[in-house]
């Protein structure tokens, strides 16, 4: 069995066996329930439309300082104009 999961590694380009492993619990417990990226249909129909969304209110932290205010102080830079 070890030397057809090595085979399975190769033909579909599996990283590790661990990551093969994982696969086929998911499909077990979930199957025909995730999309070929591992995510249910409803929480990969939510990142697709974020990604869509408008980032003009996205934060941008472009310094070590701005970031640790922001996750230490919450404190949200002014945007630039």
């Amino acid at each position: 069995m070890y030397t057809d999961m090595k085979k399975a590694l190769v033909k579909r380009s599996y990283t590790s066996v661990s990551e093969l492993i994982r696969e086929a619990v998911r499909t077990l417990l979930y199957p025909s329930k995730l999309t070929v990226n591992g995510f249910t249909k409803e929480f990969e129909d939510q990142v697709l439309a974020a990604s869509k969304s408008s980032h003009k209110n996205d934060i941008q932290l472009k310094s070590n300082k701005a970031i640790q205010n922001y996750f230490e102080h919450l404190v949200i830079p002014k945007k630039n104009k």
